[in-house]
């Protein structure tokens, strides 16, 4: 029996489940949480979402984002707890700490680096995004696909791909999203969520952001810098700049990209992005991160100096022709 006919069957028999994704969510994260949970209800299960993190703005008009929960109530234990789109326990939040004795975990990613956490383990580094698994999920089960499920789905396969640009954008992941739409996914309104209703002071962060960039001399490295000092003139978070480090991976002849986001002044989160074949989940691995080839991170126990230091040279030796 295969991992994904695992991970139906034990959908299947739960009487409840929990869904439940990674720390700092993206749309393919919360796109996925929701489809799943939506869907799940739907067939009379006792469902919830739930993530750790606040959501970005551009995802809280996503069909159910209002009903994400921050905490897993111990009081409520479900029987199964479907974990999507992250690579280890700790990136869950502490969302599984307080799970009853007997209840089955399903640790459903594309992350090829993946710790194998749960008690079902489906892992496929080819598969999109966590929205194309979950997609495959439900038609593999039966399960209804109602048009706020599609328009879930859709999301996290149309942001996790690039908007169908990044290498990844493979005839599965098309053919998902085409049957979405077919089944109802609310293309235009999806586009307007997540590009077009950003708040004034995103850009006012942006342009400041963007004045960091700066690239190596050979032009194949470049990076950005989202300080804390920056975060509080815009009166914003880290959860707004998700999508910063596309206008460094735009720059021509970019191979590596980099978004140093300061957290505090011990901890900085590191965003890669590259191109081709250049796998930065490897890069982001010797910072104990990891993630996909072309996009991943990691988080250093450091100040914003130390760590782009430290990372950019790490980047720099990597770009090297002889390794």
């Amino acid at each position: 029996m295969s991992e994904l006919d695992k991970v139906v069957d034990a959908l299947r028999a739960a009487p409840s489940v929990a869904v439940l994704a990674h720390v700092f969510p993206e749309a393919d994260a919360i796109g996925a949480t929701l489809g799943a949970s939506l869907a799940l209800r739907e067939v009379g299960k006792v469902t919830a979402a739930y993530n750790a993190d606040p959501l970005p703005p551009e995802l809280c008009s996503l069909p159910g984002a209002t009903e994400v929960v921050r905490e897993v109530p111990i009081a409520r234990p479900y029987a199964c707890y479907l974990v999507l789109d992250t690579s280890n326990l700790e990136r869950t939040g502490g969302l599984l700490s307080g799970r009853p004795a007997g209840a089955v975990v399903l640790n459903v990613d594309h992350h090829a680096g993946n710790s194998r956490f749960g008690d079902v383990n489906w892992v496929e580094s080819e598969a999109s995004s966590a929205g194309e698994m979950v997609y495959r999920i439900l038609r593999r089960g039966g399960f209804p696909i109602s048009k706020a499920v599609a328009t879930n789905l859709y999301a996290a396969i149309l942001t996790d791909t690039g908007s169908f640009q990044y290498g990844n954008t493979t005839p599965e992941a098309l053919r998902a999203a085409a049957d979405l739409v077919e089944s109802g996914a609310a293309v235009e309104e999806i586009a307007a969520w997540l590009y077009g209703n950003r708040d004034p002071r995103e850009w006012y962060l942006l342009g400041e952001v963007l004045a960091t960039l700066r690239v190596s001399a050979d032009g194949r490295l470049a990076w950005i810098e989202v300080t804390s000092a920056a975060q509080a003139r815009a009166g914003l978070g880290l959860e707004v700049t998700e999508d910063f480090i596309n206008y460094v991976r735009a720059v021509r002849g970019v191979q590596i990209a980099v978004a140093f986001k300061e957290v505090s002044a011990t901890q900085v989160k590191v965003s890669f992005r590259s191109r081709g074949d250049l796998d930065v989940a490897r890069l982001a691995g010797q910072f104990g991160g990891g993630g996909h080839r072309n996009a991943a991170g990691c988080t250093l126990q450091a100040s914003l100096t130390d760590a782009r230091a430290r990372v950019l040279a790490a980047a720099s030796t990597y770009l090297q022709p002889d390794l």
